[in-house]
């Protein structure tokens, strides 16, 4: 890792990492004070800061956090010799405060608020063993603080309607979970054959695009707290289940008019709150439809999972099957990242399709549930072998 520090235009100093500049190269102190006080929580109970550099986050924090737990994590030794030349008065060494260089060791508090200017994550790299789990932190903290007001509007609405929770119980069908990648454009006649000897759960995404072929899905998965979805399921005639998350779009919950279940996820603290009341366990998101099935499916005691389109990633330049209501042209996307499809070819993907990608590898070295994917020019996903159809076929009669 290269540091360099440079002289603001204010005079103060300033720093970079690999040619990314951590702070303003105007006034660094400023801004890093400006965008703490921006992100910070008041009502956390502990902070978590990534990235010490200069210590001008740090300072700002301590300014704010009101003698609370402060943690902050260094990435490696020149960057803490760096602050500590220049920090000399040592206004840092407070009981409170806690300098670290493993976060294993690190003893969180509930209700703990992790800071992560982005700067940290572009100026670290992609090949740097951190990379994608602070990836995801951001990303996850991106969308939350973007759709916070919505998911809290939705979480009233959906719970005043009164649906019903799932109940677990041992599966003896197959669970097929149905996504938007491009390989399902060469699967879905697999669905069409078998329907009968499956269950089919598919995102909206693929709803009428299922129904157009003439396949008909146990249930549809809803997780999304915005209105794109609502297309998806409007005038589709869908008469399958629906599970949603309690804050997911509540037009595209109240339009469908067969059996509903509402679900309550982890992370959300309206959600904790109402399943720690029922007494019910709460569902993993992963940050996606897709991978909110998922986990739905292995709550609901399916011992065999098949991904169809679950694909997080893409060959050519379609990132979404034709005919999906997803989906874009990446052909002049400059932030495309190279990943191994499971025919051991190479294949782009996208930074929030690596943050699920990731999610995935992390989950299949703890699930129970058998796992098969029929994207061959998918993402290739730990302890996840490709199947084919007459594998597909097998794995029917076997079940069976």
């Amino acid at each position: 890792m290269q540091w360099l520090v440079e002289k603001a235009k204010n005079g103060e100093p300033t720093l970079q990492l690999n040619g990314v500049f951590i702070y303003s190269k105007y006034r660094p102190k400023e801004d890093a004070f400006r965008w703490l006080n921006a992100e910070i929580n008041s009502e956390a109970k502990s902070y978590v800061l990534i990235g010490l550099g200069l210590g001008y986050h740090l300072n700002a924090l301590v300014s704010q956090c009101k003698n609370k737990t402060v943690t902050v994590y260094y990435f490696d030794k020149h960057e803490y010799e760096l602050f500590l030349a220049h920090n000399t008065d040592h206004w840092w060494n407070q009981g409170n405060v806690h300098i670290v260089h493993d976060l294993n060791q690190t003893e969180l508090q509930d209700n703990v608020q992790i800071l992560l200017p982005n700067a940290w994550i572009k100026g670290i790299g992609q090949r740097h063993p951190l990379f994608s789990i602070l990836e995801t932190i951001k990303i996850n903290q991106l969308s939350l603080k973007r759709d916070s007001s919505k998911m809290e509007e939705n979480f009233t609405c959906n719970m005043n309607l009164d649906d019903e929770i799932i109940q677990v119980k041992k599966q003896r069908s197959i669970g097929c979970l149905v996504a938007a990648g491009p390989s399902l454009n060469d699967t879905i006649h697999w669905l069409k054959k078998y329907q009968y000897q499956v269950d089919i759960f598919v995102v909206g995404a693929v709803l009428k695009k299922m129904l157009g072929n003439g396949i008909t899905p146990k249930a549809a998965v809803l997780s999304d707290a915005n209105d794109e979805t609502i297309p998806q399921f409007q005038d589709s005639n869908f008469e399958g289940e629906l599970y949603y998350l309690c804050t997911a779009n509540s037009k595209t919950v109240a339009q469908h008019g067969s059996k509903r279940y509402i679900l309550f996820q982890q992370g959300y603290q309206l959600a904790e709150e109402e399943a720690k009341k029922r007494n019910i366990p709460l569902i993993e998101t992963g940050g996606s439809v897709g991978t909110t099935a998922f986990s739905l499916l292995e709550y609901l005691g399916y011992e065999t999972i098949v991904l169809f389109g679950q694909d997080l990633g893409f060959a050519g330049n379609q990132t979404h099957a034709v005919d999906s209501t997803s989906g874009r042209d990446a052909s002049n996307d400059i932030f495309l990242r190279n990943i191994e499809a499971n025919d051991g070819s190479t294949i782009h993907t996208t930074s929030m399709f690596q943050v699920f990608w990731y999610w995935y590898n992390q989950k299949m070295d703890k699930t129970k549930v058998n796992v098969f994917n029929t994207a061959i020019k998918g993402a290739k996903i730990k302890n996840v072998p490709l199947i084919n159809e007459e594998e597909f076929v097998q794995l029917i009669a076997k079940n069976q």
